[in-house]
This record gives C-alpha cells, structure tokens and sequence, in this order.
C-alpha cells in the first residue's frame, strides 16, 4: 500500500471515530426517532402520540444486534401492544417522574385464549427500569389485560426459561373504575402453551416499585423452584397487591408496605378488594412451593367487614408448602370484624414468628381445616409454631384461632396473653382467656368462600368483567 492510501485510510478512520454514533442510527432500520448512542438504543417520543412501532423496532433491533439498553429519552410516550421474544437487557426511562408510559385506551387485543399485554417479553432477560406506567381501560371491552407479562417462548413452548427484574416503575392504573380486569405484572406459561406441562421457569424480581388501581398488582406462576422475590415496594388500591397461583417457586416477599381491603368498588363475588397477599394451589399445582412473608407493613383501611392480609390455601390436592410469616407489622381496622390477619387452610409445617399485631380484626391468626365439600382437602393441620408474637397493642376479641382439626400446633410464652380460640388439640402455652366468650361476633363469609372466589376470578382470567359482577 502507498505512503497516499495509508494517509487517505488514517484519515477515514479517525473521521469515523470522531462522529457521533448516533449519525448511523440508520442501521437499525428503525425511524429517526430511533438511534443509537454507543451502546444504547435510545428512543425519542413521536409527535403522533403513538410510540408502539418506534419502541417495537428498538427492541427488535437489540435482540438482533447484540444491544443490552433501549432508552426512553423523552417525557411521555403511547403505546399498545410491544412483544419482543429471548430480549436480555434493560427497558429503561429517566426516572419514574421524568418518563412516563400510557398504555392507550382500546388499543389492546384482549381475548379469551390470549389477554392483551402491553409490555410482552417472551423468554428472555428483560429489566423494566425506572419510569411510570399509566393505565385505564386498555382492551376497552371489559377483558382481561396485562401491563407486563413475562412469558414461556410462545413459538417453541421448550424455552421456559425467562428471568423478569421490574425496578422502581410505577403502576397507576384506573382501579374499579376501568372497564378491564388489569395485572400489573405478571409470570406464566404463555398463553399459547400449556399451561401445566409447559409453565415458565425462573426468576421474577419486582424491587422498590409503586402499585395502584389494578385487579391484581403482581402474579406469578412459576414452576421448578424458580425464585420470586417482591422487595421493598408500595402498594395501594389493588384488588389483589400480590398472587401466586399453583407455584413452585421460592417466593420472598420482604420490606414493602402494603394496604389492603381499601377499594370498595369491585363486587363481592370476585373476592376483590380483600386481600394482601393470596396464594392458592389446585389439583394442578405442582408438588412443593415455598413463602417467606418478613418485614412487611400491612395496613387495614377496614373499607369491608371481612379483609385478610394474608390467605392461603390449598385445594384439589395436597403439597408440601414451607411458610414463614416473620417480622411483620400488621395494623388492623375496627371496621374489619370478620377478616384476619394471617389465615390459612389445610397447610401444615409453617412459622409465625416475631410479628407485632395492633389494633383490631376479626382473629389475627387462624389456622383451619377446609372442608371436602368444597373442593378443600378436609386433612389435619399440624406442625405450625406461633411464637415470640407480640399482641399487646391488639384489640381483637380474638387473636388465635386454631380449628377443629388442628393438632400439635405449638403457641408459644410471652406473646403478651393473646386471646387463643383452640378448638382442636394443640400445645397452648399462653392463653389470657378463652375466645369462647366472644361467640357474639357477626359470623362472616368465612376464609374458604372468599378463597375459592378469588381464585375462580384468577382462573377465569379470560371471563369479561360483566361476567365477575363488575
């Protein structure tokens, strides 16, 4: 090569060097709105309103290129339905005050074998950073929609493998006043696969977020042990802040402060606006699932007569469920004469420990046996430890209630002499009087019933709202 060529190739060489990346965003084959800066897609906001296809084209781009980060750089965007498959790496805003995504009206496909889903990653490992997401009636049509799922490769069901990370996002959604049935996260098989043979594995992590005016904050149904973990976020207005349905997965549930029984809005016949967290297994459900509850605030707004924070139970068959419940606050309601604050069914092997219980419900912790009849195991429960508790500022006329076929459950000293209901044969070592007086309390709707109707509204996820009673 020439002294000429050598000096004309160093020349192009630093030109393309010195120019900013962002002038070959060409290459993505996106719109101009789309361009890369360095390693990052960022995405500017269309004067149309509508950023699906700018957004959808980034994405897409950073699947086929290598690209870990697509940027929203601009104050707001509108979208409908983004679906991107086996994506690893970051949808990111400026902050949750500085990006803000609404999820159009009507713009959704919601049907019965397929819900809409704004934000659809298939496979893959997508982080949803920093920004808010606003919703209200996305399918327009009382359907069932999601804000973002987190799914199985619908096109070769064998990819399971999906590992979603939503951090410090906030969900606003329209609550009881939208026409849909809206999830704000959710976990599953998708749609197009089977929904027991093929569930998704992984993991879900759900860190320092806000959740509000949604059927249901948070859902997952993870399988082969995959790891949950729902950290430190603020939760309000929901139907239901947290669900997990036929898992098999360590769920952690640490740190967030969540109201509960605060929307008066959604019929009863959907068990909506009860309960904090629910976890349900049906004849579907795999074999072992397992739930840490720690260091979380529970706050009772008493809006009905009958609200749990927590409700688990088991139906159809029986699994092996670990359950710690420790280091909880949990602040009751005088208007919540029926409800609990711990209440769980046909579970055996658990640990309530070190929680403080203020104020009033209708029992703070109660450990029964369903019944057969309706679709419950009717089996003993046994193995549970109530201990190192602290009751002293409760005003429940009835903190402990252990069923009729409750056995060997250990309630422990010190726990501030809380009021203890035994109807089965356990280990009392405390106990300040016998609920029997207090048989006076209104009898409510009971535990079991508002269970089942909570899980039929999640399993019949493809049902239009009419049809739950909205």
């Amino acid at each position: 090569m020439s002294i000429r060529k050598n000096v004309v190739v160093s020349a192009v060489v630093a030109l393309l060097s010195w120019l900013p990346l962002t002038t070959w965003s060409q290459d993505l084959g996106c719109d101009p709105e789309v361009a890369l800066n360095g390693a990052v897609i960022e995405v500017a906001a269309s004067s149309g309103g509508d950023d699906t296809a700018n957004i959808q084209c980034a994405l897409d781009a950073a699947v086929r290129d290598g690209y870990r980060e697509v940027f929203l750089t601009s104050a707001s965007y509108g979208i409908s339905a983004i679906e991107v498959t086996n994506y690893t790496g970051d949808l990111r805003g400026r902050s949750a005050s500085n990006t803000v995504v609404n999820v159009l009206d009507s713009s959704l496909v919601c049907d019965t074998a397929v819900p809409g889903t704004a934000l659809r990653f298939n496979q893959g490992s997508a982080t949803l950073r920093r920004m808010t997401i606003t919703v209200g009636s996305p399918c327009g049509d009382g359907s069932v929609a999601n804000v973002v799922g987190y799914f199985t490769n619908p096109a070769d069901c064998s990819k399971r493998t999906t590992n979603g990370n939503v951090d410090r996002v906030v969900f606003s959604g329209a609550g009881a006043s939208g026409s849909d049935v809206v999830t704000g996260v959710l976990m599953d098989a998708a749609p197009e696969c089977d929904p027991l043979s093929q569930k998704v594995l992984g993991t879900l992590k759900v860190n320092r977020s806000t959740l509000s005016g949604l059927e249901f904050g948070v859902l997952a149904s993870v399988a082969g042990g995959g790891q949950v973990d729902i950290n430190y976020n603020e939760m309000s207005s929901l139907g239901v802040p947290i669900s997990i349905v036929d898992a098999s997965q360590s769920t952690t549930i640490l740190g967030n402060a969540i109201s509960y029984n605060d929307e008066s809005g959604y019929n009863p016949g959907t068990g909506l606006g009860t309960t904090a967290i629910y976890i349900a297994s049906t004849a579907d459900s795999p074999s072992d699932n397992s739930t840490t509850i720690k260091s979380n605030t529970f706050t009772d707004a008493g809006s009905g007569a009958e609200g749990y924070a927590v409700l688990s139970g088991q139906t159809g068959k029986s699994i092996n469920h670990g359950m710690v419940i420790a280091s909880n606050t949990f602040v009751g309601n005088a208007g919540n004469t029926n409800g609990a604050g711990v209440a769980v069914i046909d579970t055996s092997d658990g640990l309530v420990s070190a929680n403080t219980f203020r104020q009033s419900a209708g029992t703070w912790i109660s450990l029964t046996s369903g019944s057969a009849a309706d679709g419950f195991l009717g089996s003993t429960v046994s193995g549970w430890a109530l201990v190192s508790n602290s009751f002293a500022s409760s005003s429940a006329a009835t903190d402990i209630t252990l069923g009729t076929n409750t056995e060997g459950i250990i309630v422990g000293r010190n726990q501030n002499q809380p009021v203890v209901d035994d109807s089965g044969a356990n280990d009392v070592l405390e106990s300040s009087a016998s609920a029997s007086f207090f048989i006076d309390t209104p009898v409510g709707l009971g535990p079991a019933a508002l269970h089942r109707r909570q899980l039929e509204t999640i399993r019949g996820s493809g049902v239009p709202v009419r049809s739950l009673g909205r």
